[in-house]
């Protein structure tokens, strides 16, 4: 008796969601006809376009292949709506890329531009190992190798550098007339060839979040200088961690060939 009852259910049930499926087909195509899909931006002809069958290749002759080849594509390969609407995104496009290649004024690093930057500097490093001194032409925050760097892989920066460096590297990506050098240094100990190479490679890995953060050639500049610019005694071990260091000198963008040839 419970099975007979069961099976009526499931009966009628079946029979309901058949008699919705074809009322509901029944609508579909005059809800086509009357408008475009919510998915669809591009009006009812082009959506009408786009649900027409495509024919295979195999039944496309030779020389349709040909002609649909050397006709004009109406647009950019990367447009594939035809071609008023690739014309009409190519003249939208126009006055961003006419000032993305027009010539970024050279802004002289001044006592304001200095106050300016330092503030936000200062701001961006705050809580961190980092330093930020003031000098003449330039802001230089400085990384202490032995608190930013692998102690074991002396070339990678440990993860407490990357949340600073990447607020340093957003606010210089944010203005386009600025620019950075970023310097490796080591002490005077051990093999001057390793120093060299190390202070290379850990310049390279604080110039690599500027580079992912955006920031191109013309506007970064990096390089190892060994232990040929010591800022302490590197007779004492508090001098020599002193000289272990990557500065990052946050200059004008005009400034920054002139900065990176004088270090």
């Amino acid at each position: 008796m419970r099975l007979l009852k069961t099976s009526t259910l499931l009966l009628c049930v079946g029979l309901s969601a058949c008699s919705h499926f074809q009322s509901q087909g029944g609508a579909a195509p005059e809800q086509t006809a009357s408008a475009a899909h919510w998915w669809w931006p591009f009006g009812k002809a082009d959506e009408a376009a786009a649900n027409a069958p495509v024919a295979t290749p195999a039944a496309q002759p030779v020389a349709a292949k040909v002609a649909a080849a050397e006709q004009p594509a109406g647009g950019h390969w990367w447009w594939p709506f035809g071609a008023s609407n690739a014309a009409a995104a190519s003249a939208a496009a126009a006055p961003a890329q006419a000032a993305e290649q027009a010539p970024v004024p050279n802004v002289p690093v001044t006592k304001e531009w200095l106050d300016r930057y330092e503030k936000a500097l200062r701001s961006a490093v705050a809580g961190s190992k980092f330093s930020v001194e003031r000098r003449d032409n330039a802001l230089a925050l400085i990384a202490p190798a032995d608190t930013s760097f692998n102690a074991k892989r002396h070339e990678l920066l440990l993860p407490n550098t990357l949340g600073p460096l990447s607020k340093v590297a957003k606010l210089v990506q944010d203005d386009p007339q600025s620019g950075v050098v970023v310097l490796g240094h080591s002490d005077s100990s051990g093999n001057k060839a390793d120093n060299d190479k190390l202070s290379l490679q850990r310049a390279q890995a604080v110039a690599a979040i500027f580079h992912l953060s955006g920031l191109g050639n013309d506007r970064l500049r990096f390089k190892g200088v060994g232990g040929d610019q010591p800022r302490a005694d590197n007779k004492t071990a508090k001098g020599r961690a002193l000289n272990r260091r990557v500065e990052v000198l946050l200059t004008s963008r005009g400034n920054l060939l002139a900065l990176a040839q004088s270090k």
